[in-house]
């Protein structure tokens, strides 16, 4: 659930401050000027949560597709008996866009380096995805 709370400072000027409160995740925080404004953030920033779609985009900035398909690497993977394929598959990924950060990885850009994916041949010479 969403709060806003009106603030004034000591010389006048308003400033709308938003608190998003939702049960399983840490309460996110904003500020506006405008009441309009606050009222956007809190509706998209709680429809996001919700759909599982939200994360700090200052986080999303910093740590690039490599780095967290690296993480995988060591969380996941790690504990797996025979991620073979999934290793030589990431390792492509990470190779086509893991240098791009988190917020900057979008469908288009997927999907482009999808197509070059399809169209390549294995270590085997066999064309993939066909």
């Amino acid at each position: 659930m969403a709060s806003i709370r009106k603030r004034t400072n000591s010389s006048g000027d308003i400033k709308y401050t938003v608190q998003v409160r939702l049960k399983g995740h840490p309460p996110e925080v904003a500020s506006f000027e405008r009441l309009t404004d606050a009222k956007k953030w809190a509706q998209s920033t709680e429809a996001a949560i919700r759909e599982g779609r939200y994360f700090k985009t200052a986080i999303a900035k910093q740590k690039t597709l490599g780095e967290t398909i690296d993480r995988y690497f060591n969380d996941v993977l790690s504990h797996c008996k025979n991620p073979v394929n999934q290793i030589t598959y990431l390792n492509w990924w990470k190779s086509q866009i893991g240098d791009y950060a988190l917020a900057d990885v979008t469908s288009a850009l997927i999907v482009e380096a999808r197509n070059k994916l399809v169209g390549s041949k294995n270590k085997f010479g066999r064309k993939v995805g066909t």
